[in-house]
């Protein structure tokens, strides 16, 4: 019985009561490209719509996510805040790890006698970071060194050298060489460098960029024989700049582990066909933001780090969405002097949150055209204070926009640049058949009704349901259906 009494009563809080997987069920929707969340911190969230709020609280966004997009969120690895870019090196008994390559004084620095080279905290977007600066002259290098704390004698063939960083400069005919060196001057080594192939092993990128990522096993990086020709250990890590001007940004850097970890999902073309494949992978060559096919495909080494402007595609603001009874109005009722057995008349207050962690794409205000145009009788749109009444927004604040429809199928932008923090309130009335009416309302409740429309309850099925729905309740038929 609860089922349909509820039909003006409590449910209708719950959002506009209508079936929403019918197509000419009306929907008008804000839709925005690409939403730039400035922390979406792991350990606290879930979804990619949640954000702190101004009061430091985690919210959810009254939006969703176009599901059919294969990669619908997008991230930095250079942006990203995780205990994994910075625990190297591992010192046994240390808490805070305060020998860690991101402490610029345990870093020292040489160079030839025409050149230079800077090491600076390059901490930006939350993440901390090192900068090397190299200004070169030809025939010469420039070298910045990390040894601190520094001594793998085990195994040093099987770790794998981790590179996240960025390229900033990449002068013509200049290169660097991240080396992986042992006590005797033996390094092996991983290259920036352009014109280098971007997915070969031993390369980190081949051109000036950011968010690159590289892992490669010690052994595979190409050996260089300077001391006894033997590669037994690991004691320092040089980042050397050879033959002109180059810097890079290092956001993330390892030598210890023995296996690489799994970034995320994306897309690439995996077999030269020149179509994109859904593949994990443990490198990003191709620098820049990531299209991540889900959040939950982040390895287990991002579970509590925080991803610092992460953007999501393709958010929606819809109707169907609205769970404020103050936000909506839905009243169907007699429509004889159109010649229509029914009519449904729509209020909706549209609008996209603003917060200071948000940064909003191009948003804009959109229908799809359910039926076909000349059942619209009308359709305008106002920019409105949230608290006004439905019905107390005169004439004159509407905008038409019937002319904005094209036909049955097609979908009408209503606003072409709408802005975060309006309240967009839609009227729209359409004429319906009966079929038409019982589609919108499917199983469930019929949403608000006013005093002097009638609604559900006044159309003959309406009736009916309603008498029955007594009768069903009175004999505990409906307690039975289910299962109570």
């Amino acid at each position: 019985m609860a089922t349909l009494v509820a039909i003006t009563g409590p449910a209708a809080a719950a959002g506009p009561a209508l079936d929403f997987t019918n197509d000419k069920t009306p929907n008008p929707m804000l839709v925005e490209d690409t939403l730039t969340v400035a922390e979406h911190d792991r350990g606290a969230m879930s979804g990619p719509l949640e954000y702190y709020d101004d009061g430091g609280a985690v919210a959810t966004l009254p939006a969703e996510v176009n599901t059919s997009q294969t990669t619908p969120v997008g991230l930095r690895f250079d942006k990203i805040d995780g205990e994994a870019y910075r625990l190297f090196p591992r010192v046994d008994g240390e808490s805070d790890n305060g020998a860690t390559w991101t402490d610029t004084a345990q870093w020292s620095k040489n160079s030839g006698a025409s050149s230079s080279v800077s090491i600076a905290d390059a901490d930006a977007d939350s993440v901390q970071k090192v900068s090397v600066d190299a200004t070169v002259a030809t025939g010469e290098t420039a070298t910045a060194t990390f040894g601190s704390n520094v001594s793998i004698t085990q195994d040093p063939n099987k770790r794998v050298l981790t590179f996240v960083g960025n390229v900033d400069t990449l002068a013509s005919g200049s290169s660097v060489e991240v080396r992986v060196v042992d006590g005797d001057g033996d390094y092996r080594n991983a290259t920036i460098e352009a014109g280098a192939v971007a997915s070969a092993n031993d390369v980190i990128a081949n051109a000036t960029g950011n968010g690159y990522v590289f892992q490669q096993r010690v052994s595979d990086l190409p050996l260089t024989t300077a001391g006894d020709g033997t590669f037994d250990g690991i004691q320092q890590i040089n980042v050397v700049a050879s033959e002109n001007d180059a810097k890079v940004t290092i956001a993330g850097l390892d030598v210890d582990r023995k296996s690489t970890i799994e970034l995320a999902e994306i897309e690439r073309d995996t077999d030269g066909d020149s179509s994109l494949e859904t593949t994990t992978i443990t490198d990003y060559y191709e620098g820049g933001v990531a299209g991540v096919t889900s959040l939950d495909t982040l390895g287990a080494w991002a579970d509590s780090a925080s991803i610092m402007d992460l953007e999501v595609y393709d958010v929606s603001y819809q109707f169907s969405d609205l769970t404020d009874e103050s936000e909506y109005s839905v009243n169907f009722s007699d429509a004889d002097d159109y010649s229509y057995p029914q009519k449904l008349e729509l209020y909706a207050d549209l609008e996209v949150p603003s917060a200071i962690d948000l940064s909003h794409g191009t948003l804009t205000l959109e229908y799809y055209q359910g039926l076909v145009s000349d059942r619209y009788v009308t359709l305008e749109i106002a920019s409105v204070d949230s608290s006004a009444e439905f019905g107390n927004v005169s004439d004159a604040s509407y905008s038409d926009k019937s002319g904005s429809l094209s036909g049955q199928g097609t979908t009408a932008e209503l606003v072409a640049s709408a802005s975060a923090d309006t309240t967009y309130r839609v009227h729209m009335v359409a004429l319906l058949q009966t079929e038409e009416v019982e589609g919108m309302q499917g199983d469930g409740p019929a949403g608000p009704t006013d005093s002097s429309g009638g609604g559900f309850f006044s159309t003959i099925i309406g009736k009916i349901a309603g008498v029955a729905t007594m009768v069903l309740g009175a004999v505990g038929i409906q307690r039975y259906r289910r299962g109570s």
